[in-house]
């Protein structure tokens, strides 16, 4: 998560921080990242470019900024954190995000843009692909302590493998190589595929149902078998 600058920021920087952020999102969800300018987002924001600069010291770590926020509501959206952690809340997580990419395509298309064009510097400043694979890595560790995961399983292999295969297809997707369907179900199935060999029996089988349901059910049917997946309380 990107902190706010400034040790003591008082409500007011707070305040403005969060509306910058906010109007640079709107931006994003109507103009390409590369068209956007510091001065366009100070306008909107009702501040001067000094300010913008300032905050977030420059175009690219408030575009990652703002970008951030996205995933950062799908981490504390209800339907998320009402999972149980572990793996039923990786499944609740990635049908959130792919929601997400079907609400407003045109955004996640600029976001993922920018995140991929970012240099090393700016991902260690702003986890934005790590990020992805730290959360998965903390919840394969709950899934593990809970007896969800062979006590062999590496969880930071295998949060890594995670991690590269939803980004894998989401560059499928940003590169219109697969639909929106395909990002979906593809992203779901490299999860069932990559989590199934580490799982234990009550845990294994309910994400092969969710397979199964995948590669043979039509959508809604999936929707709902992930549903049961996530709320399931394996014990």
């Amino acid at each position: 998560m990107v902190r706010v600058r400034g040790k003591y920021a008082s409500p007011v920087q707070v305040e403005r921080r969060e509306r910058i952020l906010d109007e640079t999102l709107k931006l994003l969800g109507s103009v390409a990242p590369q068209d956007i300018s510091m001065d366009q987002i100070a306008e909107a924001s009702g501040v001067s470019t000094k300010t913008l600069y300032n905050l977030f010291q420059s175009r690219n770590g408030l575009l990652l900024a703002a970008g951030a926020r996205t995933r950062e509501g799908n981490e504390s959206y209800g339907e998320v954190l009402s999972a149980r952690a572990g793996i039923p809340r990786i499944i609740a997580l990635t049908q959130r995000a792919m929601d997400t990419f079907g609400e407003s395509p045109a955004f996640m298309e600029s976001a993922v843009s920018l995140v991929l064009g970012i240099t090393a510097e700016e991902e260690a400043e702003y986890q934005r692909v790590g990020r992805t694979q730290e959360w998965f890595y903390e919840q394969l560790l709950v899934a593990k302590s809970e007896g969800d995961l062979l006590p062999t399983t590496d969880c930071l292999q295998l949060s890594q493998l995670m991690a590269a295969s939803q980004w894998g297809c989401t560059l499928l997707w940003q590169k219109k190589l697969i639909s929106l369907e395909e990002l979906r179900e593809q992203t779901l199935l490299k999860h069932c595929l990559d989590l199934i060999p580490y799982c234990t029996a009550a845990q294994k089988r309910s994400l092969e149902e969710l397979q199964y349901t995948i590669t043979c059910g039509k959508e809604s049917e999936v929707s709902a078998v992930a549903n049961q997946t996530r709320l399931a309380a394996v014990g």
